[in-house]
């Protein structure tokens, strides 16, 4: 992984290398989709995700494949871009259906939860005014806890676990629009930085 500054102190392009033996390892060898619509590798795609998490939100990805000198050239060369974009903004396609779903869930758990609370409410109130005794007294604050306790899930999605979805979404937006570029390692050529490369 590198970045750079430019001239007015905004990010230029982030970075993310990964080194291989051949284009055809950056996807899933056992998908047999067309390669414009097939799978990443897992281990590849968990390394590219990771890097860009931690990119500057305002700057573009670029993504290095490092292959070793003489590698023959393949179809799939002049397609990878495409091909890498065209996963990225499915991916990006099915988390933004998760999380519609997450919050209609949400949104249903919330009517749900909250007419069980006026019920259970309703009830201890009732149990209050018809004896003043100990016991139902712990029926009435029993009632209150578990129409409490039935509006955790729906606040939990609300206010909570949308948000990472959305964090994600963000990222695969990012990669979805990446630029992809196929360098030939040769004799005396720099590695890319151990902490930003991977090898497959």
């Amino acid at each position: 992984m590198t970045h750079t500054l430019l001239p007015d102190g905004s990010p230029a392009r982030f970075t993310i290398e990964v080194r291989l033996k051949s284009v055809r390892e950056m996807f899933n060898s056992l998908d047999p989709s067309p390669f414009l619509e097939r799978d990443l590798d897992g281990r590849v795609e968990e390394f590219i995700t990771s890097w860009a998490e931690d990119a500057p939100r305002s700057a573009p990805l670029h993504l290095v494949i490092h292959l070793p000198a003489g590698a023959a050239p393949s179809p799939e060369d002049e397609t990878l871009q495409s091909a890498v974009r065209t996963y990225f903004s499915m991916a990006e396609a099915r988390t933004k259906r998760q999380m519609k779903r997450l919050l209609s869930e949400g949104r249903r758990s919330a009517l749900v939860g909250v007419a069980f609370l006026a019920i259970c409410t309703t009830v201890s109130q009732l149990v209050r005014t018809a004896t003043s005794s100990a016991i139902a007294a712990t029926i009435s604050e029993g009632l209150l806890i578990i129409g409490w306790v039935a509006n955790w899930r729906p606040v939990s999605i609300l206010l909570y676990e949308w948000r990472p979805i959305r964090k994600e979404i963000g990222v695969l937006a990012r990669l979805a629009a990446l630029t992809v570029e196929i360098r030939e390692e040769g004799p005396g050529v720099p590695q890319p930085p151990p902490g930003g490369a991977m090898q497959h």
